[in-house]
């Protein structure tokens, strides 16, 4: 009786502590998935266009997935096309609105890269069609998560440390940190790293930064990436603060990242309530255009996902 009554205290003694490390270390990811009802569906286009033979462009696709087309080069930002963001099809968050594009009518994919391994950056059925699409597609993730890819038969996968950077033969990289973590499961936090990707093309730089909270240290990051043309910078998933401030920055935040960063034109990513969100589906425009309104210095935009945005045109 005594052996039964310590086996029933360790196993309490366990379950307590595993609901204390759960409640300290993935609070971000229990408030996703309790979304707050009533938040209307985001607006957008569906890409009806032939993009084959289409360049020189972006469009934002929903969540962190950017389409960016350059000299007739084309890559994917965080793509993310399943219903789901979960490890389960049957269960977790779901999309809200639907593919703006079907990944059979995307341009031919040359370059692939993940900010961080969550699921909804890192979406290893979409990896798995873009790669049956073009054998030759490279894919380039953080440190810690190339042996996942590898592990699922996806073939060229460059790894990536902070602050590391590599030469294309038509781009080049460099992978910078942010204020983020990561994880697939329960068991694995920050087991991998997280970050931003530079990527400079020519004439022109993009900075793409799929998930992060705000940190004063990106205006340090100036001297190190040089100047930016083009910014990608999450908005959403902010609220509540207490839950969410320390890994999702709000939209004055993301405009606050893209002065430090000295961002010629900003584009907001991560809002919208595409899969999850708890503050109401256009807030972060609105804030963001109350900004722009009164501080003539910034330069960001909140376009509806696919909204082709011509990079010729940019004025």
């Amino acid at each position: 009786m005594r052996f039964y009554k310590l086996i029933i205290l360790i196993i309490f003694i366990l379950l307590i502590s595993f609901t204390f490390y759960l409640n300290t270390y993935y609070k971000s990811f229990f408030n996703t998935l309790d979304p707050k009802s009533g938040n209307e569906p985001l607006s957008f286009y569906k890409i009806e266009e032939n993009l084959n033979n289409k360049t020189n462009y972006f469009t934002w696709l929903g969540q962190s997935t950017i389409l960016l087309s350059i000299d007739s080069k084309n890559i994917l930002f965080d793509p993310v096309f399943s219903r789901r963001v979960s490890p389960f099809s049957f269960v977790g968050p779901q999309r809200r609105i639907p593919l703006v594009i079907e990944i059979s009518d995307l341009p031919r994919i040359d370059y692939v890269f993940i900010s961080h391994n969550h699921y909804d950056h890192l979406d290893m059925s979409t990896l798995k069609k873009l790669q049956a699409y073009n054998s030759d597609i490279v894919f380039n993730v953080p440190l810690g998560d190339k042996k996942l890819l590898t592990s699922n038969s996806l073939n060229n996968v460059n790894e990536f440390n902070w602050w590391e950077s590599v030469n294309f033969t038509d781009l080049s990289v460099i992978f910078i940190p942010a204020k983020h973590w990561s994880a697939r499961g329960f068991f694995d936090r920050n087991k991998s790293l997280w970050g931003g990707w530079v990527t400079k093309f020519n004439e022109i730089s993009f900075l793409h930064i799929g998930d992060t909270a705000y940190d004063k240290d990106f205006i340090s990051y100036k001297e190190k990436i040089g100047d930016i043309d083009i910014g990608f910078i999450p908005i959403g998933s902010y609220y509540p603060a207490e839950i969410e401030s320390d890994v999702h920055a709000n939209p004055e935040e993301g405009v606050q990242i893209s002065l430090d960063l000295n961002i010629k034109r900003s584009y907001g990513i991560h809002w919208g309530n595409i899969y999850f969100s708890q503050e109401p589906t256009y807030e972060p425009r609105d804030i963001i255009k109350s900004i722009s309104l009164k501080n003539e210095r910034v330069n960001f935009h909140t376009p509806l996902p696919g909204e082709i945005i011509n990079l010729l045109n940019l004025n």
